[in-house]
């Protein structure tokens, strides 16, 4: 294997985050006394959608995220409720909801047997390390760098590096980047000089003149990679 060291995303990646956030986003509204209709939940997710778009491009701080999402929601359903109670019971709930893709311990094992691994994630600090903890994953990693830590979020290329720092290695094609969004991952890989490795679970078509090195559909598919092309 030439590859020195993989790095790896979160959330969509390993961790299956999508049931996370609807049963943490679920809990935390019925805990608050509000209804978790479908058009509440869809409408969470628009704004939330569009704020982490924000965040990737640096126009909005992770903790102004964390509550403007429920201060938008609440006033979208003319609730006079305190949007710092929601969000922080949303941050405990997203720590304990939710479990890691069935394949990711035995591909990390497997992988972390032969090179060094990374995680490096967007996301709130007591969620992320929560996870971690609590499923008993940190131990797969050489380093982790969390944004809401770190304070610079992905793809600005400081958290590739501060990564790769832990990791006493330099920026270049022989670090492989592994996600599953293609304006945090894979952009970040990219202006970082990683190679890169979308994750894409759905089959979803890239866009024309994408620069991605490997996409796979399942994390099982790394295994297999022609690690000799790098």
């Amino acid at each position: 294997m030439n590859f020195k060291a993989i790095l790896f995303d979160l959330d969509y990646t390993l961790f299956d985050s999508e049931t996370s956030e609807r049963e943490a986003l679920e809990k935390t509204l019925i805990s608050s006394g509000i209804d978790p209709f479908e058009t509440t939940i869809r409408k969470y997710q628009e704004i939330n959608h569009d704020l982490w778009k924000l965040l990737e491009r640096e126009d909005v701080t992770l903790e102004h995220l964390r509550v403007k999402r429920f201060e938008e929601l609440l006033l979208h359903l003319g609730l006079n409720m305190d949007p710092l109670l929601l969000a922080d019971a949303y941050t405990r709930n997203l720590g304990i909801c939710g479990n890691f893709y069935p394949q990711a311990r035995k591909v990390l094992e497997r992988l972390g047997s032969e090179t060094k691994l990374g995680l490096v994630t967007n996301g709130v600090s007591e969620t992320q390390r929560t996870r971690l903890q609590i499923h008993n994953f940190s131990n797969h990693f050489d380093a982790i760098v969390v944004s809401g830590e770190f304070g610079i979020p992905k793809p600005n290329p400081a958290i590739f590096q501060e990564t790769l720092n832990l990791l006493n290695l330099e920026a270049n094609e022989h670090v492989l980047m592994v996600g599953d969004s293609l304006t945090s991952d894979m952009a970040g890989a990219n202006i970082s000089g990683l190679s890169s490795c979308w994750f894409n679970p759905m089959r979803n078509d890239p866009p024309v003149n994408s620069d991605i090195d490997y996409v796979i559909h399942s994390l099982d598919q790394l295994l297999e990679i022609n690690y000799t092309d790098v």
